[in-house]
Protein backbone atom coordinates (compact mmCIF):
# COMPACT_ATOMS: atom_id res chain seq x y z
CA UNK A 1 0.00 0.00 0.00
CA UNK A 2 1.20 3.40 -0.93
CA UNK A 3 0.62 6.58 0.41
CA UNK A 4 1.62 10.31 -0.45
CA UNK A 5 3.66 11.60 2.08
CA UNK A 6 5.18 15.34 0.71
CA UNK A 7 3.99 15.10 -2.53
CA UNK A 8 5.43 11.75 -2.97
CA UNK A 9 4.63 8.09 -2.68
CA UNK A 10 5.97 5.98 0.42
CA UNK A 11 5.32 2.74 1.39
CA UNK A 12 2.31 2.51 4.30
CA UNK A 13 4.73 0.84 6.67
CA UNK A 14 7.69 3.85 6.03
CA UNK A 15 4.44 6.44 6.97
CA UNK A 16 3.68 4.62 10.38
CA UNK A 17 7.20 3.40 11.52
CA UNK A 18 8.06 6.52 13.80
CA UNK A 19 4.55 5.63 15.08
CA UNK A 20 5.15 1.92 15.60
CA UNK A 21 8.36 2.06 16.65
CA UNK A 22 7.36 4.52 20.15
CA UNK A 23 5.20 2.22 21.27
CA UNK A 24 7.58 -0.68 20.99
CA UNK A 25 9.88 1.48 22.47
CA UNK A 26 7.26 2.83 25.24
CA UNK A 27 6.55 -0.59 25.36
CA UNK A 28 10.14 -1.92 25.87
CA UNK A 29 10.79 1.12 28.60
CA UNK A 30 7.46 0.07 30.66
CA UNK A 31 8.34 -3.50 30.85
CA UNK A 32 12.06 -2.46 32.12
CA UNK A 33 10.73 -0.23 35.14
CA UNK A 34 7.71 -3.03 35.97
CA UNK A 35 10.82 -5.69 35.80
CA UNK A 36 13.26 -3.66 38.54
CA UNK A 37 10.94 -2.43 41.08
CA UNK A 38 7.37 -3.16 42.24
CA UNK A 39 6.11 0.18 41.90
CA UNK A 40 2.42 1.16 41.13
CA UNK A 41 2.44 3.63 38.93
CA UNK A 42 4.43 1.19 36.76
CA UNK A 43 1.62 -1.30 37.16
CA UNK A 44 -0.34 1.09 35.96
CA UNK A 45 1.75 2.41 33.14
CA UNK A 46 2.07 -0.95 31.69
CA UNK A 47 -1.77 -1.90 32.08
CA UNK A 48 -2.51 1.63 30.29
CA UNK A 49 -0.53 -0.05 27.37
CA UNK A 50 -2.07 -3.21 27.01
CA UNK A 51 -5.53 -0.95 26.84
CA UNK A 52 -3.91 0.97 24.19
CA UNK A 53 -2.61 -2.14 22.15
CA UNK A 54 -6.33 -3.76 22.59
CA UNK A 55 -8.52 -1.07 23.19
CA UNK A 56 -11.77 -3.65 22.68
CA UNK A 57 -10.40 -5.60 25.47
CA UNK A 58 -9.48 -3.42 28.56
CA UNK A 59 -11.96 -4.09 30.66
CA UNK A 60 -11.63 -8.16 30.03
CA UNK A 61 -7.35 -7.80 30.59
CA UNK A 62 -8.15 -5.87 33.62
CA UNK A 63 -10.23 -8.16 34.85
CA UNK A 64 -8.03 -10.95 34.30
CA UNK A 65 -5.50 -9.26 35.87
CA UNK A 66 -7.82 -8.92 38.99
CA UNK A 67 -8.73 -12.33 39.19
CA UNK A 68 -4.87 -13.38 39.11
CA UNK A 69 -4.02 -10.53 41.77
CA UNK A 70 -6.85 -12.77 44.16
CA UNK A 71 -5.09 -16.01 42.59
CA UNK A 72 -1.44 -14.70 43.27
CA UNK A 73 -2.00 -12.14 46.30
CA UNK A 74 -5.55 -13.02 47.87
CA UNK A 75 -5.75 -9.23 46.92
CA UNK A 76 -9.44 -7.67 46.25
CA UNK A 77 -8.55 -4.16 45.38
CA UNK A 78 -11.55 -1.77 44.32
CA UNK A 79 -12.82 -2.27 40.60
CA UNK A 80 -11.83 0.70 39.56
CA UNK A 81 -8.06 0.94 40.94
CA UNK A 82 -4.77 -0.87 39.62
CA UNK A 83 -4.12 -3.78 40.86
CA UNK A 84 -1.47 -4.41 43.74
CA UNK A 85 1.95 -4.79 42.20
CA UNK A 86 4.14 -7.77 42.78
CA UNK A 87 7.32 -9.31 41.82
CA UNK A 88 5.15 -12.22 40.47
CA UNK A 89 2.15 -9.77 38.84
CA UNK A 90 4.59 -7.59 37.27
CA UNK A 91 6.32 -10.83 35.78
CA UNK A 92 2.68 -11.72 34.27
CA UNK A 93 2.30 -8.73 33.03
CA UNK A 94 6.04 -7.47 31.87
CA UNK A 95 5.33 -11.02 30.22
CA UNK A 96 2.49 -10.01 28.78
CA UNK A 97 4.07 -7.21 26.74
CA UNK A 98 6.58 -8.65 25.52
CA UNK A 99 4.58 -11.45 24.39
CA UNK A 100 2.51 -9.25 22.57
CA UNK A 101 5.94 -7.27 20.81
CA UNK A 102 6.74 -11.00 19.73
CA UNK A 103 9.35 -10.99 21.59
CA UNK A 104 11.46 -13.48 23.89
CA UNK A 105 11.19 -13.33 27.61
CA UNK A 106 14.68 -13.83 29.06
CA UNK A 107 15.04 -14.44 32.73
CA UNK A 108 17.20 -15.32 35.22
CA UNK A 109 15.93 -17.97 38.30
CA UNK A 110 15.82 -16.63 42.00
CA UNK A 111 14.76 -17.44 45.57
CA UNK A 112 14.63 -21.17 44.71
CA UNK A 113 14.53 -23.30 47.91
CA UNK A 114 14.21 -26.81 46.95
CA UNK A 115 15.85 -26.44 43.84
CA UNK A 116 18.54 -23.59 44.80
CA UNK A 117 21.09 -25.02 42.22
CA UNK A 118 19.00 -23.39 39.69
CA UNK A 119 19.55 -20.10 41.38
CA UNK A 120 21.42 -18.11 39.15
CA UNK A 121 20.43 -20.07 35.78
CA UNK A 122 19.42 -18.05 32.65
CA UNK A 123 16.64 -18.97 30.15
CA UNK A 124 13.37 -17.46 28.21
CA UNK A 125 10.06 -18.76 29.30
CA UNK A 126 8.96 -20.77 26.44
CA UNK A 127 5.15 -21.35 27.83
CA UNK A 128 2.62 -18.79 29.70
CA UNK A 129 1.22 -20.59 32.16
CA UNK A 130 0.68 -24.25 33.10
CA UNK A 131 -2.71 -25.76 34.33
CA UNK A 132 -3.06 -24.67 37.66
CA UNK A 133 -1.95 -21.11 36.43
CA UNK A 134 0.66 -20.84 39.01
CA UNK A 135 3.65 -22.21 37.52
CA UNK A 136 5.49 -20.90 33.84
CA UNK A 137 7.67 -22.90 31.81
CA UNK A 138 10.89 -22.44 30.78
CA UNK A 139 13.83 -23.64 28.95
CA UNK A 140 17.17 -22.96 30.54
CA UNK A 141 20.23 -22.23 28.39
CA UNK A 142 21.72 -25.61 29.16
CA UNK A 143 18.35 -26.73 26.80
CA UNK A 144 16.46 -28.30 30.08
CA UNK A 145 12.90 -27.42 30.93
CA UNK A 146 11.87 -26.25 34.85
CA UNK A 147 8.36 -25.35 35.83
CA UNK A 148 8.79 -21.96 37.96
CA UNK A 149 6.69 -19.58 39.88
CA UNK A 150 6.28 -15.98 38.79
CA UNK A 151 7.88 -14.88 41.92
CA UNK A 152 11.34 -17.25 41.43
CA UNK A 153 12.08 -15.15 38.18
CA UNK A 154 13.32 -12.06 36.93
CA UNK A 155 13.42 -10.85 33.61
CA UNK A 156 16.59 -9.66 32.17
CA UNK A 157 16.16 -6.23 30.69
CA UNK A 158 17.90 -5.04 26.97
CA UNK A 159 19.11 -7.10 23.70
CA UNK A 160 15.76 -8.03 22.86
CA UNK A 161 15.58 -11.28 20.46
CA UNK A 162 12.26 -11.86 18.20
CA UNK A 163 10.55 -15.26 19.61
CA UNK A 164 11.21 -17.78 17.05
CA UNK A 165 7.69 -19.35 15.20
Amino acid sequence: MLLKEQGKLQPASYMMGGVFEHHVLRGVESVEALTAATRAEDLADALAWIAGLFPNDSEKNMRYYRERVALLLGDTSPPLSVPVPSRALNNEVAYAMIHALKLRFDIRLIGLVSAAHLNGKEGVISTSKLPGGLRWKARLDDGTYVDVKAVNFVHICGNYKRKTP
